[in-house]
């Protein structure tokens, strides 16, 4: 039996260890964000790594006074068709939302790099030619910073499960940790309690069971006791939960979007230019939610089909959604980013795949933008055929990952 009990502190050790480890990391629950977005950001530290070296490579062509021969036009020729990858690379990040503004800027200087090069291709061995290679150079280089910037963005991810990213967050978090540290003191106190009685009473020749009725004043001890810390708890989280769940709590915005849930998508309806919902200028999303850093956002939430839960991870927002209700939902972000939307309850075969991206754009400019753009994306797929095809011309557009 001693044995026992040594291998049952050391799972309860390693038990309690896992539990308090597990809200700090980033990879416990979901991907993280750099992980979601790796493609994407290898695309940024592959630039940052490879142009200086580039730019280094066309430096001694500076000098050159005389026609260039194949070899000494390799390094051009190999800057421009890197270039030109990164491009289709900044692209593919632009189509996922990734950084959108900053990958968007990006793509352009890699216009203009490129087109820095061309020039001193043509322009090499020729007097304008080191001026046009200093060019081109210039370019590379503000190609690299700009990606450096980028990265920067992304050293605290905004889809960081530990990063508090929203007003609910801090408060959510906060009871967390209470809750962790009140269980977790309780289990490693009973833990060790029982460790102990196995050890110390354990079977030995000659001893003899003792048999109690039991002692009503410890009863009472740990009947009151939990009874007190279940209604601490209780009073003590009524601000985060009117903070959240309570409409009369809750700035007077109007509502951004429509999110209906359904096996096995979130179809996201958004008010166009008239700010009405139901009218023949929405604009029709699958798995795709935008809205702003900073601005407290309400969203409508209905089921099609059987209970669905919006769940918000990263934001600490979760909400069922029951069919023939529409519920309110009040959520932020104080971090533009890409975030990921679940549904966190089992809705059928594939629940699996009821995942969706939620961009937080750094500015209602940012924002407005791609209201545009997405409606007249939506204009040419001529999306009011039906509602199905308004879904799969939303969709065809969208990347799920």
């Amino acid at each position: 039996m001693r044995y026992w009990s040594v291998l049952f502190a050391l799972v309860s050790a390693i038990v309690t260890a896992t539990f308090v480890y597990a809200p700090f990391d980033d990879d416990w629950w979901l991907p993280s964000y750099r992980a979601t977005n790796a493609q994407s950001i290898d695309t940024l530290e592959g630039i940052q790594a490879q142009a200086p070296r580039l730019a280094s490579s066309l430096v001694p062509l500076r000098g050159l006074d005389e026609p260039a021969d194949p070899e000494r036009l390799e390094p051009l020729d190999q800057t421009r068709a890197w270039l030109d990858r990164q491009s289709a690379l900044l692209g593919q990040a632009i189509q996922s939302n990734f950084l959108t503004t900053r990958s968007r800027a990006l793509e352009s200087q890699a216009a203009r790099a490129r087109a820095a090069v061309v020039e001193a291709r043509d322009l090499l061995g020729t007097p304008e030619g080191s001026e046009a290679i200093d060019r081109a150079v210039s370019g590379l280089e503000r190609f690299e910073t700009m990606a450096g910037e980028a990265l920067s963005a992304v050293v605290e991810p905004g889809g960081s499960m530990r990063a508090t990213v929203s007003t609910a967050a801090g408060q959510i978090d906060h009871l967390y940790i209470l809750l962790l540290i009140i269980t977790g003191v309780t289990f490693v106190g009973v833990a060790i309690a029982l460790v102990v009685v196995l050890w110390r009473f354990r079977a030995q020749p000659g001893r003899r069971a003792h048999y109690s009725h039991g002692s009503l004043r410890l009863e009472i001890v740990w009947t009151v006791i939990p009874a007190a810390i279940l209604v601490f708890i209780a009073l003590y989280q009524l601000r985060a939960w009117a903070d959240v769940k309570f409409q009369g709590t809750w700035p007077d915005v109007r509502p951004l979007a429509e999110v209906t849930a359904r096996q096995f998508q979130w179809k996201i309806r958004y008010p166009g230019p008239d700010g009405r919902f139901g009218t023949p200028d929405d604009l029709h999303t699958v798995n795709d939610l935008h809205f702003v850093k900073d601005e407290p956002t309400i969203i409508h939430l209905k089921a099609e089909d059987v209970i669905h839960s919006f769940f918000l991870p990263q934001l600490r927002i979760k909400q069922d959604a029951v069919p023939g209700m529409t519920i309110p939902v009040l959520f932020d972000a104080r971090k533009a980013g890409r975030y990921e939307l679940l549904c966190a309850e089992l809705c059928g075969w594939g629940h699996y795949k009821m995942r969706a991206q939620v961009v937080v754009h750094e500015s209602q400019g940012e924002f407005d933008e791609w209201m545009a753009q997405s409606l007249r994306e939506q204009e040419r797929s001529d999306p009011t055929a039906s509602p199905a095809s308004a879904d799969v011309a939303a969709a065809s557009g969208l990347r799920v990952e």
